[in-house]
């Protein structure tokens, strides 16, 4: 089970080597480290916390 999971974002922005941009998408967090990013139709993992990211954009963490 993953400690977080961050839904239904209007739309995630991910850094990996694609660049990718989710409409719909969520990202999961283990022992604060992205585990896993999907859309819409991919399924969620279960999850202990659950923030919804409805009308949200999710990016990652820019340090």
């Amino acid at each position: 089970m993953t400690d977080l999971l961050i839904r239904n974002a209007r739309l995630l922005a991910t850094v990996d080597p694609q660049r990718r941009e989710l409409p719909g998408g969520w990202v999961a967090i283990t022992g604060g480290f992205v585990e896993a990013v999907g859309t819409s139709v991919d399924p969620e993992p279960a999850a202990e916390r659950i923030i919804d990211a409805t009308d949200c954009l999710v990016t990652p963490g820019l340090v």
